[in-house]
This record gives C-alpha cells, structure tokens and sequence, in this order.
C-alpha cells in the first residue's frame, strides 16, 4: 500500500514527538542505553532536514519499523537489568547492518557477508563502550565515587551490549542470505536516494537500454557522422543539440550518445574522435557555441564503457529561465520534450508556455 506525501509527513512528525517521549521517559528512569539510542534514531529522522541540499529521504518501511521499537522503548523505559542493553546492543547494530545494507545494494562495496555483519556488531559494541566512557567521565567531573559495584555494573551492561548485537549480526547474517525483509528497506532507500547508487557502467546502460526513448530519454547514435553517408553532418550535431536544450525547457532528462533509437550499443568509433576526451571537448564546444556556457551547471556529461564500447551519457536538469539554441549568430530557437520527442515552440505558444512554466520556477 502506497502512502500518501502528508501521511508520511505525520507518521514522521509522530515518530519524532514519540522519540521525545521515549527520550524523557528513559531520563528520569535514568535507562541510559535507551536515552542514547532514542537520541540517536531522532538525529536520522531529522537528518533530512539537516542536509537539504543532499535530499535525502527516509522509506516509509524504515518509518513505521522505527515507529514499533520507540513504542517499545516507552514501555522498557523502567526496565534495567538485562534487557535494556539488550535491546540497545540489537538497536544500533541494525542501525550499523542497516548503513551497509545500503553501501552493498548500491555497490560501494563488495559481497562478503561475513565482513558486513562483523562491522554491525563492532559499530554496535563500540557505540556501547563509548556511551559507558561517557557516563564514566561524566561521573568523574562530577565527583562521584567509582566504586568496585559501578565498575561491575558497567561490565554486565557491555556483556549485555554484546549479547544483543551478536543476535543483530546473526539475523543480519541471515538478512544477506536474503531471508529477511531489511534488503527491502534498503532497497527502497536507494529507490528514493538514487545519488547514493553507484552502478556499473553496464548496469547503467542496461538500464536505460532496456527502457524506450520518453519525455526523459533519448538514444543518439552518433554526435555527427550520418551513419548513411559516413560523413560528418551538421544536422546530426542540431539534432543532439535540440534534445538538450529541449530537456532543460522542460523537466530535465538523459541523452545517451552512442546508443541507437532501438537501443543498440553502437559505441562512438563512427564520429572518429582521437580519443574520449577529444570527444567531450567537442560536445563541451558546440554546446558552448550553440546553447551557451552559463548553462553548463545544469548539463552533467559521464562517459560509460560496454563491453569495449563507450557511450556518452548527458544528464541535463531542468532550467529555471528559457533555453535557446542558436543555429546562428542571428537565430533562436526554442524546444521543449513532449513525449519523445523535442517540439519547436513560435510566436504566441512560446511566450504562453514561458508564462506557464518558467514564472513557476523563479
């Protein structure tokens, strides 16, 4: 079941305003393993908001997990003894599970389960010794005595904290055997943070290969050689040139070079560049000449290499003014995507859609 943007909106506002609860609660039954790990979980719920520019987003999967263990955390917030560091020791080394659950589905770094869960219970470990450092200095400044009883106290808190992360790292170890639902969480995360994935470059062009061309994508065979004469051709360079510019009038989109229309790899030996660099700078070039280098901030170029091929990839954004593109010195003219296609816009239906959509954008 889909749920709605203002839904997730309250179920975070409540897991947060719970957090709090669960926060106070564990401080004045003086649970500090609990207070910890609630301060923490309340620093990733707002992490969105902490790093805008990064737009990070949290799967609502993850929001309503988080939401069952803070209801939890209200109800163990008078339990001492064993199950508190329990808990904590599993919280924090699925927190650890869950950031290289994330790194591995997304390729930054590679299958070996037995290293991805030994960092989760390490992390875990480590969080609960640093805390027991913390309540030891804390205890220090404030001259308490440290007696032999405290000193006991704080080993069966860490036995405890080990204890439970073990039993994190062992669901874990069955997670990466792909029996638990946490591969979906993570999954989800990168469905909504697709700048955390790093993909081969043959899952990428895979990817878009497999797709037909649309409103955000587009195949281009070559950058201006016509595959019929062999020749070099100034309308094959317009025609790349057209679906740039049309991308940044319209909401953005992805030009693959080297890609025919039925999404064949064909690589770019037709436009007999020295080298990919030699290629990037002449794309670079016309793009300068034609379209004009202010709006090089919004035109991404990745080279990706193919079984022996390289495709030229051109990410573009969406433009917050109109875009031209100049034929010549003298000329402007201004397309935007509909469909798969790019569509030349004059006179009255130019300025009715600069009214439309780019006074929306300022």
């Amino acid at each position: 079941m889909r749920k709605s943007p203002s839904m997730q909106n309250y179920l975070s506002l409540v897991i947060k305003l719970v957090l709090v609860l669960s926060i106070l609660n564990a401080v004045y039954n003086e649970s500090w393993h609990m207070v910890s790990t609630n301060i923490f979980l309340l620093v990733l719920m707002f992490l969105p908001q902490l790093v805008k520019k990064y737009e990070i987003k949290i799967p609502v999967t993850l929001e309503w997990a988080l939401f069952v263990f803070v209801i939890i955390t209200l109800f163990l917030g008078k339990a001492g003894g064993i199950i508190a560091p329990i808990v904590f020791g599993i919280a924090v080394a699925f927190i650890g599970l869950l950031i290289l659950a994330i790194l591995y589905t997304s390729n930054q770094i590679k299958k070996n389960y037995f290293l991805i869960t030994l960092f989760s219970f390490n992390f875990a470990v480590t969080f609960g010794a640093v805390l027991e450092l913390l309540k030891f200095f804390l205890k220090t400044l404030a001259g308490h005595s440290i007696s032999k009883e405290l000193y006991l106290y704080t080993m069966r808190n860490l036995l405890f904290v080990i204890i439970g992360a073990a039993i994190a790292a062992l669901i874990g170890l069955i997670y990466m055997k792909g029996y638990l639902g946490t591969k979906k969480i993570a999954k989800a995360f990168l469905k909504l943070n697709p700048k955390f994935s790093r993909k081969t470059d043959e899952e990428e062009i895979f990817e878009f290969t497999t797709k037909e061309e649309s409103e955000k994508l587009e195949f281009k065979a070559t950058l201006r050689t016509n595959l019929h004469t062999n020749e070099f051709d100034k309308k094959i360079e317009y025609s790349v040139l057209k679906t740039i510019v049309a991308f940044l009038n319209s909401n953005g989109g992805n030009l693959l070079i080297g890609v025919s229309n039925k999404g064949e790899i064909l690589g770019l030996k037709a436009d007999k560049f020295e080298d990919k660099d030699k290629f990037t700078l002449h794309l670079t070039n016309i793009i300068k000449e034609k379209i004009g280098k202010k709006h090089f901030h919004l035109i991404n170029f990745k080279m990706l290499n193919f079984k022996g091929k390289s495709v030229m990839k051109v990410t573009c954004k969406k433009a917050s003014k109109e875009v031209f593109l100049k034929p010549t010195p003298k000329e402007e003219d201004f397309y935007i995507r509909v469909g798969p296609s790019n569509n030349q816009l004059v006179g009255s239906e130019l300025i009715e859609y600069v009214d439309k959509i780019f006074k929306k954008r300022k």
